[in-house]
């Protein structure tokens, strides 16, 4: 067609491409490290199942329209980067085309046959999007100029490629092809326009113009979808749509074996990292890289607002918003950042101490002026998180939102000394009694009081560990639990024993709010005393406990096997250890904990358990699985009044009370609080009973 202006818009196109995404890289790389090389095989598959398959969009039955939209979008750009390689191919040699996907080949007309297709399918899904966007309206959607201008190109391109091919056809198949144009005619496969009818339709629009004038229509339509996708490609990287680039890598990248980064283990004992406020994330520059690529692949869809608990009722976190005040502060500060990581690489072990410090000054000279909490962030959004994961849970591009409110966390409660005051009881309860109600760690084992079980200190040679938690072991209502656990556990024959007095809180409560100090003295001693007895294999009833013990304390040398009571309940059942009758006649439902389920993907054994003793089977909730509904308690919320918004656990028992259940099931001491007072504050505790899984069990005990 035209080599020199080919080449014109190539150099210049991909110049200012290369240019815009070396800086972005370059502010990556400046950023602090993140270890996901790791699991090749794992992450392909993640890659394939969640990014190519895009399994959160098309497999959400809440938004399967939607998703399948922006599915078929995606699988369009993907079929037609063939067509573009082809097309610029097209600009310097007339009919040019990729090897195997000539004429000669079968493969190169099934192409243009499903290029065809897609074309079509995309148009139609772009004009659904516009007029979803302009009629429809969803809450979440962000109706910016910049959706409807990436709308607009995607239109454009697809539109002018139709109209290309169209205008081929009409100049080789109704103009004796005059500017002799090459085009698939293969005697075994035929006509190219054959397999081809999106275009040959788009071409009828050109029936009736002369051949000069469809020449030039063509012409015209080639250069067009050339300069379009060359803008689009050079747009993408400066607004929301840089998801289009880095969605891959982001969701290749992602973290394995745990949902998210895990709470990182900070070095106390570093004075450097006290001096340089590096304990937790206190100024912009101490993300990692990864956090930084989250960043940048937001793609502003709204989905992890519209399940958060916080942003239901009126909290002042809104995710997208979170996410976009900290991209806008890394991208104003990312000369700086790339010039202070320079400045760090040049410190050396053996710099004298007056160079060190200069450089060092240099460096906190090129801090943002804005304080990260407070100026960016504010405090309110900070410390409204559950840390449910609710948000991770939907995010298409699995962006870890919790990871980077934890750390902030850290750096608010161990530099700043920023963290909410109404803490202060339970953290010094923690301090002085091992749990955050305070009382006394002697009467730890009070609840176990005649009921027959032994401790560790009696007999350390059993085949388990019950870890009571704090709730089990002091709250009133939690102790009903704890007794109905040992009932089961007698019944089935088990083995274990109770730490009792020498149990303390796993830190979980302190290492939410972002006390790592507190929580690391309160693991070290508990990990002292489970590794002195030799414990192999713990059974909790709190998933809190689960968590923290299974995934945390291995950071720390404490390495278990951990179980739930609902696995391990329904492990019991299904080798005939217990046995249970379908004694419940009440409507029942059941309430997800989010760090029993979310975290540690617990769905379907305490399911297994509800369904085998009800005689009408569980009726769910329309937030249930992984999109459950947070009880409000979580990421040390329960030790900290909601003064803002609607109360979380009122929404949940509202949609309980909809529901028309009589009985609700939980299986976390938190949930059976929060949502046993979302139920008086209903006014609806006897009508609808709360009870922990362990408790309906014991009921159902043959």
């Amino acid at each position: 067609m035209n080599p020199f202006f080919m080449s014109l818009l190539l150099i210049v196109g991909l110049a200012i491409f290369g240019r815009t995404m070396v800086h972005k890289i370059r502010l990556l790389m400046a950023l602090g490290p993140a270890n996901r090389a790791n699991h090749i095989k794992a992450r392909l598959k993640n890659l394939v199942v969640l990014a190519m398959g895009q399994k959160r969009l098309v497999g959400r039955k809440k938004e399967w329209a939607s998703g399948l939209m922006h599915a078929l979008i995606f699988w369009g750009f993907c079929v037609l980067l063939i067509r573009s390689l082809t097309l610029y191919g097209e600009g310097f040699v007339q009919g040019f085309q990729l090897p195997f996907l000539g004429d000669r080949y079968i493969l190169g007309y099934l192409y243009i046959a499903i290029k065809d297709i897609m074309e079509g399918i995309v148009l139609l899904m772009v004009v659904y999007a516009f007029i979803r966007r302009m009629i429809l309206k969803p809450a979440r959607l962000h109706n910016t100029w910049e959706a409807y201008f990436v709308l607009g190109m995607i239109g454009v391109l697809m539109i002018s490629d139709l109209l290309y091919d169209g205008a081929r056809y009409y100049l080789i198949m109704h103009h004796n092809n005059p500017a002799h144009l090459h085009f698939f005619n293969n005697p075994q496969y035929g006509s190219e326009f054959l397999w081809t009818p999106v275009s040959v339709g788009a071409g009828v629009f050109l029936a009736g113009l002369s051949a000069d004038v469809i020449g030039y229509v063509m012409i015209c339509m080639f250069w067009l979808h050339i300069i379009t996708q060359l803008t689009f490609l050079n747009f993408l990287p400066l607004g929301k749509h840089f998801h289009v680039i880095t969605a891959l890598p982001n969701v290749y990248l992602k973290k394995l074996g745990y949902p998210h980064q895990k709470t990182k283990l900070l070095d106390l004992e570093n004075e450097v990292a006290w001096e340089d406020e590096s304990l937790g994330i206190n100024h912009i520059h101490q993300l990692t890289w990864k956090q930084g690529l989250d960043l940048y692949t937001c793609t502003e869809c709204g989905r992890c607002k519209e399940v958060c608990p916080t942003y239901i009722t009126d909290k002042p976190l809104n995710l997208h918003d979170f996410n976009d005040k900290l991209k806008l502060e890394l991208l104003d500060n990312a000369d700086n950042i790339i010039k202070r990581a320079k400045l760090s690489a040049t410190i050396k072990q053996d710099d004298a101490a007056d160079q060190t410090d200069k450089i060092k000054t240099e460096m906190v000279e090129l801090n943002s002026k804005k304080e990260l909490i407070g100026d960016v962030i504010a405090q309110d959004t900070l410390w409204a998180c559950t840390t449910c994961r609710a948000c991770e849970e939907v995010c298409p591009v699995t962006i870890e939102h919790v990871p980077r409110i934890m750390a902030m966390r850290q750096g608010q409660t161990l530099m700043a000394e920023a963290y909410p005051k109404e803490l202060n009881p339970s953290l010094k309860g923690l301090e002085r009694n091992g749990n955050p109600w305070g009382i006394g760690y002697d009467k730890r084992a009070d609840w176990a009081e005649g009921l027959d079980v032994k401790l560790m200190a009696d007999d350390a040679d059993v085949d388990y560990l019950l870890w009571v938690g704090c709730a089990g072991s002091f709250d009133d209502r939690s102790k009903k639990v704890s007794t109905s656990l040992v009932k089961i556990l007698q019944k089935a024959h088990i083995d274990f024993a109770i730490l009792g007095v020498e149990e303390k809180c796993t830190g979980d409560f302190a290492r939410r709010v972002g006390n790592e100090m507190l929580y690391q003295m309160m693991a070290q001693e508990n990990i002292e005393t489970l590794n002195n007895y030799g414990v192999k294999k713990i059974i909790t009833a709190c998933p809190h406990c689960l968590n923290t013990l299974k995934h945390e304390y291995p950071q720390m040398g404490g390495n278990y096997q951990v179980m739930h009571h609902a696995e391990f309940i329904d492990q019991l059942v299904k080798e005939g250890k217990i046995t249970l009758r379908k004694s419940l006649e009440d409507t029942l439902t059941y309430h997800d904990p989010c760090y029993l389920g979310r975290y540690n993907s617990i769905y379907d054994q305490p399911r297994s358990i509800l369904n085998s003793i009800s005689q009408d089977g569980l009726k769910e909730l329309d937030r249930h699985g992984r999109e459950s509904f947070c009880c409000g308690a979580g990421g040390g919320r329960m030790w900290m009044e909601e003064t803002i918004g609607k109360r979380i656990n009122l929404e949940r028992a509202e949609e309980i009370v909809a529901k028309k259940a009589t009985r609700v099931a939980v299986g976390c001491p938190f949930c059976l609080t929060m949502i046993e007072d979302g139920m008086k504050e209903l006014d609806k505790e006897e009508e609808i009973k709360t009870r922990d899984i362990a408790e309906l069990v014991a009921e159902s005990l043959a």
